[in-house]
């Protein structure tokens, strides 16, 4: 589990307690609302939003005065360098506060492209299979029931051209690709699992099948994303408008 998924076990127990009366769709909308009140909420707390919202003011005036000065360029560098100071200063008050309100919804986010992401292939399906290097041979197999909580999880069984087994994992999550661990897992880690360090195979994408909450329209829509974002976004700007976060 890497760093930015310690709050995937209260994501899973909140999602489930909505799982009995609240549609999967409905869901995905609800965590894209929490993602805006998080994100929202946290960002106006930590910001000097007093201070943002003279800064404002005194960048415009800063453009202004450069817009309106009409002399040599000599003449221009200190209007310039005003507004490049007033700019900075800027954007030190807003980038900071920005920067640690938007860590939950990254953590919400590698939760979402687990859970809501890819299934599964249904009771008697094989994905198709790649390795890296390709002349491997991968099969899909059932599982013994020793996957995580118990439950049944399938395994890849990678063979060498000469038959002889280099890799057999078991596939813990519903993620279309497993790899061996690089140290980017130590933030965003992969629920699936990881090929062994010394395996002859260094990646296996799996053509796992995309879970869809829409009806109707392109992939695109019918998929998470398009939901959740479309949420968050307006949730983010009614908060903005309604508590006149700067």
């Amino acid at each position: 589990m890497g760093a930015l998924e310690i709050p995937a076990p209260l994501f899973q127990w909140l999602d489930a307690q909505m799982e009995t009366a609240v549609p999967p769709v409905g869901r995905v909308v609800i965590w894209g609302i929490v993602g805006a009140l998080v994100s929202m909420g946290l960002y106006r707390a930590l910001s000097a939003q007093g201070r943002i919202a003279r800064g404002k003011l005194e960048l415009a005036q800063a453009q202004r005065d450069l817009d309106g000065y009409d002399g040599d360029l000599r003449g221009a560098w200190p209007l310039i360098g005003r507004l490049l100071k007033v700019a900075f200063r800027q954007v030190g008050r807003v980038g900071w506060p920005a920067v640690v309100a938007s860590l939950p919804l990254l953590c919400l986010l590698v939760w979402m492209s687990t859970a809501y992401g890819y299934a599964f292939p249904p009771a008697g399906a094989e994905p198709v299979i790649r390795t890296e290097p390709p002349r491997m041979e991968a099969r899909w197999q059932a599982s013994d029931g020793s996957g995580t909580g118990g439950q049944a999880r399938p395994r890849v069984v990678v063979a060498g051209a000469d038959g002889r087994v280099v890799a057999d994992v078991l596939v813990q999550a519903p993620v279309p690709v497993l790899h061996k661990w690089r140290w980017w897992n130590a933030l965003i880690g992969n629920p699936a699992g990881y090929l062994p360090a010394g395996a002859a195979v260094e990646r296996i994408a799996l053509e796992l099948p995309r879970k869809e909450f829409l009806p109707a329209g392109p992939h695109w829509v019918r998929g998470w994303e398009f939901s959740f974002f479309l949420s968050l976004i307006l949730a983010s700007v009614a908060l903005k408008l309604l508590f006149r976060i700067e």
